[in-house]
């Protein structure tokens, strides 16, 4: 069996509102004691820190007014809205490329630990669209 060394980290924190491209990497369904969740692993794409995983969480209410988490992370990740009765299926989502501005937020059980967290979900670069795109 392999014997193993404690070491310190080498790991480095991306900076708060640092803004990185990345992609869904995978987007899970979960029953919480306060509801129902979504837990979203973002993978950074650019050096130098590719290949960091962001993780967060929103409810999995898709609601158009007020724009929920989930709807408002949909519309920027497939660059389009969605009318009432419009379904969206998570799976979709997956692989997609978008840009995350970076949050901290300190550990419940010690707050000198820190997550990284998505401030923003941002359209990936050059895939913006105009209103006359999304509306016609």
């Amino acid at each position: 069996m392999p014997v193993y060394e404690a070491s310190e980290s080498d790991f480095e924190l991306i900076p708060e509102g640092e803004i990185v491209s990345a992609k869904v990497k995978e987007i899970k369904a979960e029953i919480l004691e306060f509801g129902p969740r979504l837990n979203w692993a973002f993978e950074v794409t650019e050096t130098p820190w590719e290949g960091v995983r962001i993780l967060d969480s929103s409810s999995q209410k898709f609601t158009i007014d007020p724009p929920s988490k989930f709807y408002e992370w949909s519309c920027q990740l497939l660059g389009r809205t969605f009318e009432v009765g419009d379904p969206i299926d998570t799976e979709d989502l997956i692989g997609l490329p978008c840009r995350v501005e970076i949050a901290h937020k300190p550990a419940k059980d010690d707050p000198s630990r820190v997550w990284l967290r998505v401030g923003s979900l941002i359209a990936p670069r050059g895939q913006t669209k105009t209103a006359e795109e999304v509306f016609g």
